[in-house]
This record gives C-alpha cells, structure tokens and sequence, in this order.
C-alpha cells in the first residue's frame, strides 16, 4: 500500500483486459442512463483491473521521481464505484526561486487550481441559469450585446451577432486573450482603469460561426454575462446553482477568502515574479488575478475561464452528476450511511448531452489533431468541453468517441466516458503549474509546444491509458 493511497483492492477476474469490443462511430450516446450512488468499491465490482490501474499510479510516481511534477491525485470511479483515490509526492510544486524549499506529503483533499477546469462549471451555470426560469429572458441564443452595448460598438466582423452560446462553443471570433489595441492600450490590461469595458470592446479576431478558436477572453466575457443577468458573483451564484446542491464544500473561487481555514491544503503551483511569493490558494494566472482583486478587497468580478479551486472527491461528485445525466443521487438524511437514496436534478439530460457532444458542426478540425495544443486551440468543441479525437487528445486511448475532457493549464484533467459499455471518470490533479510561453507561436495559426511538454510531463496519456485500459471486457 502507498503512502496517502486509497485503492480498493479486490480479486480481478481473469479475463481480456484493456481491449474494447469494437469501435466505435458514434458521437453521442443515450438520453438515459442508469443513475448511480458514488460510494467506495473494490475495482473487481465493476470489472476494472487493480493491477492495471497500479500501474497507473506507477507512472505518476515515475513522473515525481523524474522531476516532471512534485506531487498529485489520482481518483478514479466507475458505475457509481470509486475505485482508486491515491495521492503521491508532495504538496507543493517548484519554487523557481526556492527550488529546495520544504513541502508537505500531498494530501488526498488537497485544494487544487483548476484554471481552465473552471470553464465547464461556467457553461453549467449558463444552462442552469437558462433552465432554472428564475431569470426570466435569459437565453444562451442571446447576443451578448444585450447585456453590454459597448460589445457592438465595432461593427467590423459583425460583431454585434456573438450570442451567449457562440462564447461557449469557442465560436465567438474571440481572440485567445486579451492583448490590447496598439491605437490606445499598447499594454493591455494591467495599467487599464476599466479593463472589463476594455475587454467588452475589443475587436473580433474573424467573423462569428466561421472557425473554433479557444478562447480565455471569450470565458471572461461569459462569466461576465452570467453575474449581470444573476446579480451576484460567480462565487455565489455557483455556490446555490452547483456547489451547494452537490455538496461540494471544498470548491470555490478565491479559496484565501472563501475557505482559509482550509490553507494547509493548499496546492502550490508556482513563484510568481509579479506578486513577489509563491502561490498557494492563488489563481496562477496573471491576468485572471489581476481582474478578481488582490487581498482583502477582491474585484467586483470573478473570471469564467480559470479561478475555480477543487478537491478530486469534489470534482468526483459533480463528474458523476455528469455521467448521470444531471441527476445527483445522494443519502436524503446528509450524513446518515444508512437513510433512503434520493435524486436530485440539476439539469435536464438534453442539456448535459448538449454540453457535452459536439456543438460546433464542421467548423473545428476535420483531421485528427496533430499535437495537444492543437487539440486545445482548435478541435472540435461541446460547450466548455473538449471533444474525444481519435490522435493528440490528453483523454488516451482506450475511451469511446463520445468521451469528453478538460484540462486545466495548471496540471489538471478531468476525462468522462458516458458510453453505456464504460461509464467511468477519471481525475488527475498536479501541481505542476502553468506552462511558460516561450514556445508559443501566435498568429492565425497558434502552437503551443509548451502546453504539449506540460501534458507530457503530468503523464496524462499514460496515466489515462492505463485508467481506461483497465476494464476487464
């Protein structure tokens, strides 16, 4: 048994393992599943192999002892079974400016940044928000015009047609970031008194509906509409709609502010030369810091696209909602082992289908992509989700083609396979920190060697191949 490690160890079946029936040519899979309990279970009870999924845990341990990343969790579940929670190296990731500086043992709850894992909880708002009708009018085929006029004040590319739906489906024409107009803001976003307007009247990179481009800028604005149209914070609003339902308790923006009786779990990812100290409890990017404050007096406003902090079991709850087609089953006495099963649903089923199969036609890649930056930046798209692809896709490849995934730029992953013969999620959780931009091209064509180095480096494909290998067909 390894140190921090949960694996709930059974007889495995002797059996074919690891190999798929067939392939499979679908891109999306049933209305209805069965609705499962998310509770502990040896892997045997859902036909995955323990030995195989060790294995998994072998490469992450190679990966510490490597230098790659100083420590991560890994859960996996399957049919409403966790099956493996493990936790290896330590807590804390390099401090380029105290590469010796002592750590802790990486906790099993440890509080992770999510950065852009906090996209799909954005994308569920907005559909909550949509179907919830306690916000009468709001759709997601709205233009984001009607909620902020200065968005259509350029008339180039037609901008005033971007609907809520095209942020979400990376269609917007949105560029990457932010990176100011040379004519009055040479600088960007730092030295700018209004950095929300600024952000709202930013010219569009190519016209709406023609290509997927992923899209930090097009997230903020999202997140953006969604706190006018409720009338609270991202925080509060994810809290009633989200967190709360699932009890999701160690999930949140801002954990400095929102949880800091929590900070000795803490995931360290990076020195930050801007803020002159080491970030734990900290969104590592810049940018997205700099707009939701600093201190004890945050900003008005959150971000939609990274500030989400999480715990793998938190995480576990919401991917199993997920699998279970909005409907979260749980004790209807909190806390009592043995009171009834209830369900509670979040969302209706066509709206997590529509969340998660692809929402963007023929518009992203009609190849496989070539590297996993690629993959990010323009692969077809759901809403806030990326699509499975048959080659550079961080998912591996043992998932069906309707498995989904997102990543966080911190070291993060989340793949979620909802095909009938899998049913099964898989969280990986690093403080490897945000990859540097030294090997990013920019332009209409973007590439990201850093980003692919990072997805190497958390050992993403082989952790996956092995979680996904691991059914006992």
């Amino acid at each position: 048994m390894r140190a921090s490690s949960l694996i709930f160890c059974g007889a495995s079946a002797a059996a074919f393992v690891g190999m798929a029936p067939s392939a499979h040519a679908q891109h999306t899979y049933p209305l209805t599943s069965t609705e499962y309990y998310l509770r502990p279970g040896p892997p045997s009870s859902v036909d995955l192999s323990s030995n195989i999924l060790d294995q998994a845990v072998d490469e992450l341990e190679e990966a510490v002892a490597d230098g790659d990343i100083k420590g991560a969790v890994l859960l996996v579940a399957r049919r409403g079974r966790l099956v493996l929670q493990t936790a290896v190296g330590t807590r804390d990731g390099l401090n380029e400016d105290n590469p010796s500086m002592p750590s802790v043992p990486m906790p099993l709850n440890g509080i992770f940044d999510l950065q852009s894992m906090t996209k799909p909880f954005t994308v569920f708002l907005a559909m909550k928000m949509q179907e919830s009708g306690d916000f009468p009018g709001f759709s997601i085929n709205n233009t984001v015009a009607t909620y902020f006029s200065e968005f259509a004040v350029s008339s180039v590319n037609n901008k005033s047609s971007v609907t809520v739906r095209d942020l979400m489906s990376y269609v917007s024409g949105e560029k990457l970031d932010y990176d100011g107009d040379d004519e009055n803001n040479p600088n960007g976003l730092f030295d700018d008194a209004d950095p929300w307007h600024s952000m709202l009247e930013a010219s569009l990179a190519h016209a709406p509906g023609t290509k997927v481009v992923y899209s930090d800028l097009g997230y903020r604005i999202l997140g953006h509409v969604l706190e006018t149209v409720g009338g609270a914070s991202l925080q509060d609003l994810m809290h009633t709609y989200i967190f709360a339902p699932l009890d999701m308790t160690d999930t949140g923006f801002q954990p400095w502010l929102n949880m800091p009786e929590k900070q000795d779990r803490f995931v360290g990812t990076a020195w930050s030369a801007t803020r002159g100290r080491y970030l734990r409890g900290e969104v590592q990017d810049e940018t997205d810091y700099f707009l939701q404050g600093d201190g004890p007096d945050p900003a008005e406003h959150l971000t939609g696209c990274d500030g989400l902090f999480s715990t793998a079991n938190d995480l576990a709850k919401f991917s199993q909602m997920m699998l279970n087609r909005g409907k979260h089953v749980h004790r209807c006495v909190p806390n009592v082992p043995l009171s009834p099963l209830c369900t509670t649903t979040l969302l209706p089923a066509q709206a997590v289908l529509d969340m998660t199969t692809i929402q963007t036609g023929s518009l992203g890649l009609l190849r496989p992509s070539w590297t996993y930056s690629e993959n990010l930046f323009y692969a077809r798209k759901g809403y806030g989700w990326e699509m499975w692809d048959s080659s550079w896709w961080p998912g591996g490849e043992g998932t069906s083609s309707v498995a989904y995934s997102k990543t966080g730029g911190a070291g993060t992953l989340m793949v979620l396979d909802p095909e009938p013969d899998r049913e099964m999620f898989a969280i990986l959780l690093t403080n490897h920190g945000l990859p540097k931009f030294d090997n990013f091209t920019p332009g209409p064509v973007m590439a990201w060697v850093d980003f692919d180095w990072m997805i190497n480096d958390i050992r993403a494909l082989e952790v996956m191949n092995k979680v996904h290998g691991s059914i006992i067909w």
